[in-house]
């Protein structure tokens, strides 16, 4: 079951403007990132994305992750400079039928003949978190309010 998505997360999922980047881990365990902006939020508050390349490493990553009920991680990061973090373990693979037929066609009328889709994946979210640099330092200010690096008690003259 899908972690609820914000409105806030939903809207920078689904803009064109933000960079939405997956992390996955081979089966030696080699973490692979790459920019996939097909992501989007399913009505029942997955995410998927179009995967094009067939023997591509997100696809092999992928296919561990579904198998062996491994974590992935997407992050999105809007024009603001927003930073979301979303993770979830993999739970569906369509390749084939008329939900991948639809998506196949717009994505070739969209990027060209030459084009395919492999895959439309979909992705359980487990957990979010807001990786906005000053959400994460005013977090951690307060876990840890004892805790301060030392350059920033000096006096402005020394620094």
């Amino acid at each position: 079951m899908s972690a609820n998505i914000a409105d806030e997360i939903k809207k920078a999922i689904e803009s064109e403007e933000s960079v939405k980047i997956l992390g996955t881990i081979s089966k030696e365990g080699i973490p692979h990132v790459t920019v996939k902006s097909s992501v989007k939020v399913t009505e029942d508050g997955r995410l998927t994305f179009f995967e094009l390349l067939e023997k591509s490493q997100t696809q092999k990553n992928m296919v561990y992750a579904l198998w062996f009920n491994k974590t992935v991680s997407i992050n999105v990061i809007t024009k603001e400079k927003k930073s979301y973090q979303l993770k979830g373990i993999p739970k569906k693979a369509v390749t084939s039928g008329k939900e991948f037929q639809k998506q196949y066609i717009k994505i070739q009328e969209a990027a060209g003949r030459d084009v395919d889709l492999s895959t439309i994946w979909y992705i359980d979210i487990e957990e979010i978190v807001e990786e906005t640099f000053s959400v994460r330092r005013d977090k951690l200010e307060t876990q840890y309010p004892y805790e301060l690096h030392i350059d920033r008690l000096a006096k402005e003259e020394y620094v």
